[in-house]
C-alpha cells in the first residue's frame, strides 16, 4: 500500500494552483448612466488588467432563449481595436458586424458578452417604455 504522507500535500498544492489560476480578473461591463434607453443603450467596458483600454475581440448580444441579436468581430482578428464604450447597433472602428443588429424589444431580457483573453458580461431587461436596466444573471 502506498503512503499518503506525500499525497495530501501534493493534492493541496494542486488545488491551490488551480484556484489561483482561475482567479483571473474578468472584464467588467456596465450600462452607461444616462444612456439606458432603446433603441441604442450604451455600455462601458473596463479590463482590470489593462488600464488604457479593455482587450477583447468579440461582442455578442443574446436574448434569454439564446438567440443571437448582434455579433461583432475584430477585423483583423485580435484585440488591438477594442474600446471602452459600446453603443448597441454601432460597430466601433476596427470591428465588423457578423450578425444583426436586431431591434431589442420591450419586455425582453438580454445579455451583452465581450470576449478576448478574459471575458465579461452584463445582463439587462428592457421595460415597456424602452428603459434598459441591469439585472443579475
Amino acid at each position: 500500500m502506498k503512503s499518503t504522507r506525500l499525497s495530501a500535500p501534493l493534492l493541496c498544492a494542486g488545488l491551490l494552483l488551480m484556484l489561483l489560476s482561475a482567479c483571473r480578473p474578468v472584464i467588467q461591463v456596465t450600462l452607461t448612466a444616462g444612456a439606458q434607453q432603446l433603441p441604442a443603450p450604451r455600455f462601458e467596458v473596463v479590463d482590470p488588467e489593462h488600464a488604457d483600454r479593455p482587450r477583447y475581440d468579440t461582442v455578442q448580444v443574446m436574448n434569454r432563449e439564446g438567440e443571437l441579436f448582434w455579433q461583432l468581430r475584430a477585423e483583423p482578428f485580435g484585440d488591438s481595436n477594442s474600446v471602452g464604450a459600446l453603443t448597441y447597433g454601432e460597430a466601433p472602428t476596427g470591428f465588423t458586424s457578423v450578425e444583426g443588429p436586431r431591434a431589442l424589444q420591450p419586455g425582453g431580457r438580454y445579455a451583452l458578452f465581450v470576449v478576448g483573453r478574459n471575458r465579461g458580461s452584463v445582463h439587462f431587461d428592457v421595460d415597456a417604455e424602452g428603459r434598459v436596466t441591469a439585472v443579475p444573471p
